[in-house]
């Protein structure tokens, strides 16, 4: 091999090797960045926290963060995102659909709102806080429609099998669902009372059982 030949095989072997390391570095950033932002929100909500505190707090500077994540709504859109793996959701999905006794499909759904609202209770709550904010508005909108279509598709499949109350119709179900699987119940719940996940899942279970299922 040529000397020349020789030099681009190793340029050439090296490229995937700084490659990888590049796309390790730039996950390392983004987590740094994400934690940082998320610490800083439960401290000091979401108006309170500005970029260059999160990048601060990261070890990155402020270009960082925008050139990662474009804005805080992004942050917190990816940390909500985040949550949800965090919480195993494709696992309790399966797990709810699968299910077809409706009172333990509405006990696996209340399973699954408590180990979200647990993992997401300090980002969630420093939204709310800032709710005026237009860089949260469409974000805002957007989780409550995520919400709604899952607890339509949960009140569909109960109604297909005939298990919703005979006095109560669709629409009615899940604007019940919707306000007893809020995060505002979740708060009263482990941090006003003192309750456990395991209590606050077990009374939201038979909230839910009470509300929108039929005798038998």
């Amino acid at each position: 091999m040529k000397p020349a030949e020789s030099q681009v095989a190793r340029d050439s072997s090296a490229r995937p090797y700084r490659s990888t390391l590049r796309a390790e570095r730039a996950v390392e950033t983004r987590r740094r960045i994400a934690l940082a932002a998320r610490e800083l929100f439960a401290e000091h909500g979401f108006a309170g926290t500005t970029v260059a505190g999160i990048a601060e707090r990261a070890g990155v500077a402020p270009q960082t963060v925008y050139a990662t994540f474009g804005s805080k709504g992004a942050i917190v859109r990816a940390l909500l995102t985040q949550f949800e793996e965090d919480a195993d959701a494709a696992r309790w999905r399966s797990r709810i659909t699968d299910e077809a006794d409706p009172a333990r499909k509405l006990e696996a759904f209340a399973q699954w709102t408590c180990a979200l609202l647990s993992s997401s209770r300090s980002v969630i709550a420093a939204v709310q806080g800032a709710a005026g904010d237009p860089a949260l508005v469409s974000l805002r909108q957007e989780g409550d429609k995520h919400r709604r279509a899952a607890l339509r598709n949960l009140v569909a499949d109960l109604a297909r099998v005939g298990s919703l109350r005979r006095d109560v119709t669709e629409v009615v179900a899940v604007d019940r669902a919707w306000m007893l699987t809020g995060l505002d119940l979740y708060i009263a719940a482990v941090e006003g009372c003192g309750w456990t996940d395991d209590e606050y899942a077990t009374w939201l279970a038979a909230l839910l059982r009470e509300q929108i299922l039929g005798a038998g």
